[in-house]
């Protein structure tokens, strides 16, 4: 398959963690700027093989310590923004958890609000859709969380059009979180939770009981028929990330990876990086390695975007914006 015509290939990203994604030559600037040591935010790209989930979330604790402003914020947002920009992407979702920027004293609406500005920038700047995600952490309290979605809620950003909850599953499975979730949906807020990436499709089961409309990773329910069955009745986009699914170890290799049997069997999916520093990768880059593992066609990595558009949680303009742009690529 060829890479140039990916790249040019307007795409639709769904799952991209805003700390795991900033560039690298960002990062430097921002721990150089905080006289953190020059080879600091090395630690910030995980291994090929992590030991575990909670392996690869420990790659976080880098880049934790320099986003703890709102200039640097705003500064991390627009970088994320231009880079997806730079690689075609037309339409991204970027999620962040709000209470992990708190550690000098922002509010969530200080931190919200100048993620929201970086975005605007890039916005402004090139031609990409951008919206936010406010992520939940499972180690956080209920309380915690609850609040958090609670004040998201009020907040009423324009920027901000989904929840999320993300962190350890496989310590903390989505009961410790059903009471801040409840909060979210019953404030009419879009629900996307990460579950069955450490190999319980219990999760996506009960995420899909607490009112997700698509989930995060999802690889497990591979494993049960029923799980599947019901994803698909129920018309759940599973926000697939290959890379980082074979890195934490959510899948054991290629020949296991159920991209292309969830395709067969009806289910939609998207692809997406996770964690583009993090996990040093590109949606470029998922979409050719899924093309040469998978045989996908060209057709059928347009009908992938077209079906993540399809799930954004986005206006009915933008959608038909975007998936516009797709139809129309190789056609002009």
């Amino acid at each position: 398959m060829n890479r140039e015509w990916i790249h040019a290939l307007p795409k639709v990203e769904l799952h991209c963690h805003l700390d795991g994604s900033i560039p690298m030559a960002t990062l430097k600037e921002l721990a150089e700027a905080a006289d953190l040591p020059k080879d600091w935010m090395e630690q910030a790209v995980a291994p090929a093989l992590c030991l575990d989930l909670k392996d690869y979330l420990s790659t976080f604790d880098a880049v934790l310590p320099v986003l703890q402003s709102e200039a640097n914020l705003t500064k991390a947002a627009y970088a994320v923004a231009r880079a997806a920009h730079e690689e075609n992407v037309v339409y991204l979702e970027m999620r962040f958890g709000p209470l992990l920027h708190q550690r000098e004293g922002l509010s969530t609406r200080q931190v919200i609000e100048a993620v929201c500005k970086g975005v605007e920038q890039a916005m402004a700047e090139f031609p990409i859709f951008v919206t936010i995600l406010a992520c939940a952490l499972r180690h956080h309290s209920e309380e915690r969380n609850t609040e958090l979605f609670e004040e998201v809620s009020k907040l009423q950003v324009e920027q901000v059009i989904g929840i999320d909850v993300a962190g350890d599953e496989g310590n903390f499975p989505n009961s410790c979180v059903e009471k801040a979730v409840k909060t979210g949906v019953d404030s009419k807020m879009l629900l996307t939770m990460h579950s069955g990436e450490t190999g319980s499709y219990e999760n996506v089961l009960t995420a899909i009981a607490f009112g997700a409309k698509r989930i995060g990773h999802g690889v497990a329910i591979k494993e049960d028929p029923e799980s599947m069955a019901i994803v698909k009745e129920k018309n759940i986009l599973l926000e697939l990330c290959p890379t980082s699914n074979l890195q934490t170890g959510a899948v054991t290799g290629w020949k296991d990876y159920p991209l292309r049997a969830f395709m067969n069997y009806g289910i939609p999916v998207s692809i997406n990086t996770d964690n583009r520093t993090v996990s040093d990768t590109t949606l470029t880059d998922e979409f050719l390695i899924c093309a040469n593992q998978f045989d996908l066609t060209k057709q059928e990595m347009k009908d992938l975007n077209k079906t993540a558009m399809q799930h954004a949680f986005a206006s009915d303009k933008v959608k038909q914006e975007v998936i516009n742009k797709i139809d129309f690529f190789g056609n002009e």
